[in-house]
């Protein structure tokens, strides 16, 4: 069989030119209903209007401000912290350093007290010393007890005892003593070098040393000095 070389009127290529116009095909319902027509949302328009210019400016200065605000409330907090954070710092090393004064200060009233005190003891022994000689030179008498007391702490063993006095006390005193002291009564030497107002005790076993200068040493001692009684160099 041989085929048919005419084209079909329904396969010819239509032109564009030809065309007057086409609409898009669809399908009808099929319960006979048709489908709503669909709603296209078209997007808001853009308006160049005034009011919608001014709430852009208005926005955007109120979110300038926020923005500002902000900031500023956060730099303020960290422009708060840092000065708290140093006032803290400085207060505690003004405290340390106070610490350290008080401590310090104390420490310097201290030795001025010390030091007061041993200037006032000091003076009070020097006018001691005044009143002492100054009782010596008007007291004859002034040896009696001394001697008797330092007699009776001499070991009893019956020797005789020998009483070392100087030569001006011995002078005043000598008769006075004799006739006060008991049975046996010592020997009675005048020694030069025998401060006047001491005396020295001594027996075959043991001594007593009653000068002026010991007795002196022992009293200021217990106040917790050290001063000679040195006489060539005391005031008069």
């Amino acid at each position: 069989m041989k085929a048919s070389s005419k084209p079909s009127p329904h396969t010819r290529f239509i032109p564009r030119e030809e065309i007057d116009g086409c609409s898009a095909w669809r399908f009808s319902a099929m319960d006979g209903s048709e489908d709503a027509p669909a709603v296209t949302q078209a997007s808001a328009p853009v308006t160049d209007s005034p009011s919608a210019a001014a709430a852009l400016h208005d926005a955007r200065e109120q979110a300038y401000a926020e923005g500002f605000a902000h900031g500023h409330d956060a730099g303020s907090q960290e422009v708060r912290d840092a000065l708290e954070a140093s006032v803290r710092k400085t207060a505690e090393e003004t405290a340390v350093r106070m610490a350290q004064l008080l401590h310090n200060t104390k420490e310097h009233l201290q030795r001025s007290e010390e030091q007061i005190s041993r200037h006032i003891l000091e003076l009070a022994c020097d006018l001691a010393r005044q009143v002492v000689r100054q009782e010596l030179r008007s007291n004859t008498q002034h040896l009696r007890p001394v001697i008797a007391e330092a007699l009776s702490q001499l070991v009893d063993d019956g020797l005789p005892a020998t009483v070392r006095m100087h030569p001006g006390d011995l002078a005043l005193m000598k008769g006075a003593l004799q006739e006060t002291l008991a049975s046996p009564t010592p020997e009675f030497v005048a020694d030069t070098s025998i401060s006047a107002g001491g005396c020295l005790i001594e027996s075959a076993s043991m001594a007593v040393d009653a000068t002026i200068e010991k007795r002196w040493q022992r009293a200021v001692g217990n106040l917790g000095l050290q001063s000679d009684w040195n006489p060539e160099n005391a005031d008069v």
